[in-house]
């Protein structure tokens, strides 16, 4: 899949910045060496021109905010890729949508059970256990 996604990012890099710089060089020619504001037919070709490149300054607009997860007709995109499991989809199923993430006051009311954590961190060592945070947590002085 990023393999595939890199070949369409480069299909777009080259088409679109030719095309943009073929437009650009035809409006310059037509605007410095004719008479355009003169002829009415210039005019139209000038104004078509114009709105090509803008037409086209859009769209990789749109394309790159896309890219970028900012899409702006369907809001933010999710942070993984299709395919790939963060713990909010598995532990939400697969056909419902992520739960946002426990606060603080949850998690210390009703910690989850060591065995889960573990099955979706890779720790070399074991996290302390809950009471010892909790006991780290009285005696801290701020």
């Amino acid at each position: 899949m990023k393999y595939q996604q890199c070949v369409i990012d480069l299909a777009i890099v080259l088409v679109t910045v030719p095309s943009l710089v073929v437009v650009a060089l035809l409006l310059d020619n037509i605007m410095n060496h004719t008479p355009w504001n003169e002829q009415f037919d210039s005019q139209v070709i000038v104004l078509g021109l114009a709105v090509a490149f803008f037409v086209i300054v859009v769209l990789v607009a749109l394309y790159l905010t896309h890219r970028v997860g900012a899409c702006m007709w369907t809001g933010p995109l999710p942070s993984g890729a299709p395919g790939e499991s963060s713990i909010y989809t598995v532990e939400s199923g697969a056909g419902r949508p992520a739960a946002p993430p426990p606060d603080y006051a949850t998690i210390l009311r009703d910690p989850p059970p060591y065995e889960k954590i573990e099955k979706y961190l890779l720790l070399d060592e074991p996290p302390p256990s809950y009471a010892a945070s909790v006991a780290s947590l009285e005696g801290a002085h701020i």
